[in-house]
């Protein structure tokens, strides 16, 4: 529930029989699935229902995907861990409201496990980040450094424990982002034999200040 009223919940938008049903004909199509989950009763309905497609029609590196995870537990990351579901986090609601979830929607402690990027790497899953257009800018950047400090917009941190380093949070947009789509043959890395996609910054985010990462300018954008 949220913060103050055992009985204020989300509630969901599909019933769990629909959305099992459809679940498993992606699933069974041999294609990828990706579903917006915020709340852990979103999480749980999508689990179950990949799980059950699993059952009934084993597939292996199937990379389907969980798309925000905002308030994913623990148990929920090693059931994700289990049946190879990834996640890709929407890191920057703790950046713009960060303060918010923590006074008002969730409490202090399920906050400051918003966005669980560090419990999900030790359990071995491939997580990645994003900007979620139009509900916030497209800045790249804004998210790695948000990914790595864990500040909120007014200077604030949200669990300190679940900051990752530069190097991995560039990772997440970049190698680990071309693999959650099967595309890290091609694109991810700059190597002989793929896709040249990568940027020119100013300055080297590994050594910059962690809090002017968002600050650091492209200079100049490749693509193919």
């Amino acid at each position: 529930p949220y913060l103050g009223n055992d009985q204020h919940r989300g509630y969901p938008v599909m019933e769990k029989q629909n959305l099992g049903e459809i679940i498993e004909e992606i699933h069974v199509k041999g294609q990828r699935v990706l579903v917006h989950t915020n709340g852990d009763a979103a999480i749980d309905d999508v689990l179950d229902a990949i799980e059950a497609a699993q059952k009934s029609t084993p597939r292996e590196d199937a990379r389907h995907l969980l798309i925000h995870c905002q308030t994913v537990r623990e148990d929920q990351l090693d059931r994700m861990q289990a049946l190879g579901v990834h996640p890709n986090f929407f890191v920057l609601h703790i950046y713009y409201w960060g303060e918010r979830h923590e006074n008002i929607f969730l409490g202090s402690k399920r906050a400051k496990r918003l966005n669980p990027i560090a419990s999900a790497m030790d359990k071995g899953l491939v997580a990645t980040i994003h900007c979620d257009i139009p509900i916030v800018p497209l800045t790249p950047l804004l998210a790695v450094q948000t990914a790595v400090t864990r500040k909120t917009y007014q200077g604030n941190t949200l669990g300190p424990q679940q900051r990752v380093c530069i190097w991995d949070a560039l990772k997440m947009y970049t190698i680990s982002a071309a693999w959650q789509f099967s595309e890290e043959k091609n694109k991810g890395s700059i190597e002989r034999g793929k896709l040249a996609d990568f940027v020119i910054l100013e300055s080297n985010p590994l050594t910059c200040d962690p809090d002017r990462i968002k600050d650091i300018k492209v200079l100049e954008t490749i693509v193919a």
